[in-house]
């Protein structure tokens, strides 16, 4: 009976074995493939000469001692024909005389190899002399999961949501070709959608939580991520309603958002002002966390408790961002008196806009197509900028030398 060895991924070079002793056969024919090579096997002679002209391997292993056909004239029937003509072939024979190892290789064997003690290892050694496994190249290195950046603030009004999708916007044509995400984990009801303005009442971060784990990959999420011409991201939308958040599993959240980070270059979170076993896991993956804060007094006391809360998370300062967003005027406290009341520094600063943002929503459109000249638009891509080259910096500290 004629079998055929398990090809191997790496394998290029094939070897037929003939040999009429079983055990033999399955010892040798395991060897060889152990060391790289597809192994073709025969039990005879006839049916050795039918394969080999059949398949035509790169080196054939005769045994001299066949019951049909004497090994020496299997040989010389291959090297006589113009398919195994030019094969290599070794010959393994349990005779040892001088005169029967001349007449191995005047029958046209490349090798001659003795059956004793030993004869195993010989046998490979002259197999990989004569016919080389070129080395597997090695495994390329799995792409670096891109950066998540979370927004999320102390207290509501602070304008989070809105900074998040423009930044996200100013970053993606920053760091175009390479691609972005935001995710609107904003509970019980999401409002970037609005923003943007896309209506996707069945494609949202619920769904995705749904997904089981075989189908989080670019086929299942990506049609979950929705996309407007006028914004240089994809969005994966929060929930609709209060009902269907109910349905998150968060017990896969962090599994989604692995997904998407083998996806995207940078994922942008909203998490709004969300401190708890939703976010908390998200935040401590995050390579950036920018914390939207506002000049009034009740915000940076709730700030303050924030970042405290953060330091007992592992949340390392480095990775916090503050930004004060004036968005209702001068009023409140100036940035150093915050700075003291926080203990720490607040290097962004966006200045009051006076209803941008407002005219720029309603009308799905981001600040730097809106207001392309403003003062608060100059102000965001600077801070964008300052965002952009922090991560790639970040990114340059973990890559491998």
């Amino acid at each position: 009976m004629i079998g055929r060895g398990r090809r191997w991924a790496l394998a290029d070079k094939t070897i037929l074995l003939i040999e009429s002793d079983a055990a033999a056969l399955a010892y040798i024919s395991t060897m060889l493939r152990n060391a790289g090579y597809t192994v073709m096997t025969a039990p005879s002679g006839k049916e050795g000469l039918i394969e080999a002209w059949r398949q035509r391997p790169d080196m054939l292993i005769v045994v001299a001692e066949l019951p049909d056909l004497g090994g020496l004239d299997v040989v010389r029937k291959l090297r006589s024909d113009a398919r195994t003509g030019k094969a290599k072939i070794v010959v393994l024979s349990v005779r040892s005389y001088p005169q029967d190892i001349l007449a191995g290789v005047q029958a046209g064997a490349d090798e001659y190899i003795v059956k004793r003690p030993g004869a195993d290892v010989e046998l490979l050694e002259r197999v990989r002399a004569l016919l080389p496994v070129e080395p597997a190249a090695p495994p390329a290195p799995p792409k670096p999961l891109g950066k998540l950046v979370t927004f999320l603030s102390a207290k509501g009004g602070t304008g989070t949501s809105s900074l998040c999708v423009n930044i996200a916007q100013m970053l993606a044509e920053l760091a175009k070709p390479r691609p972005v995400a935001v995710v609107d984990l904003v509970l019980p009801v999401g409002s970037l959608h609005f923003i943007v303005g896309v209506d996707t009442p069945d494609r949202h971060i619920v769904a995705a939580s749904m997904l089981e784990a075989r189908h989080l990959g670019p086929e299942r999420l990506k049609p979950m991520l929705s996309h407007r011409e006028e914004w240089t991201f994809d969005l994966l939308p929060g929930a609709p309603d209060p009902e269907v958040a109910q349905a998150l599993r968060v017990d896969r959240l962090e599994a989604v958002f692995d997904a998407l980070r083998q996806m995207y270059d940078f994922v942008f979170v909203d998490v709004g002002r969300a401190l708890s076993r939703v976010s908390l896991p998200l935040i401590r993956k995050s390579a950036k966390v920018v914390i939207v804060t506002s000049p009034d007094a009740a915000t940076v006391a709730l700030t303050r408790i924030v970042l405290n809360f953060l330091e007992t998370q592992d949340v390392r300062r480095h990775r916090l961002q503050l930004v004060l967003n004036r968005s209702v005027g001068l009023e409140g406290l100036s940035r150093p008196e915050m700075e003291r009341e926080l203990g720490f520094a607040i290097p962004m600063l966006v200045p009051h806009m006076a209803g941008q943002f407002s005219q720029a929503n309603n009308q799905h459109q981001p600040l730097s197509r809106k207001f392309a000249a403003d003062t608060v638009t100059y102000s965001l891509q600077g801070l964008t900028t300052t965002l952009f080259e922090q991560l790639n910096q970040m990114a340059e500290a973990i890559a491998p030398a």
